[in-house]
């Protein structure tokens, strides 16, 4: 399609037709650089949302892991690395979001329970005026 308009600009005889050439391969060519300006940043964004969610896999306890098998974890693990070499780190970030991100932030944390009571001693206290 630059081709085309790049043949029609020097084809073009006359200043007007060259002036309209001109523009419209100028308009084309800030188009191609805004569609690959956005699919850059676009790439950056996928690549840092698959570091936190690697870095919130890392940073999880086994037990944190909804439905937990035990190696829960070393999967999600090996799932996202292997993900990046594959070139789908988008879609295991995607996957690992709301299998596991998602579902732990909806269920409400474990509250630890108050602590017992201490024993009655059998010490006296002083009387008082003492």
């Amino acid at each position: 399609m630059l081709a085309l308009l790049f043949l029609l600009q020097n084809e073009a005889s006359d200043a007007a037709g060259q002036a309209a050439a001109s523009a419209l391969c100028g308009g084309f060519g800030l188009l191609y650089f805004a569609c690959i300006g956005l699919a850059v940043l676009f790439g950056i964004a996928v690549l840092v949302f698959w570091i936190m969610m690697l870095i919130d896999c890392i940073q999880r306890d086994e037990a944190d892991f909804p439905g937990s098998t035990g190696n829960s974890k070393t999967m999600w693990l090996v799932i996202l690395l292997a993900s990046w070499l594959i070139s789908a780190n988008w879609l295991a970030a995607i996957i690992y979001y709301f299998m596991v991100k998602r579902k732990a932030q909806s269920t409400p944390p474990k509250t630890p329970e108050p602590p017992a009571t201490p024993p009655p001693s059998n010490e006296e206290p002083p009387a008082p005026g003492m």
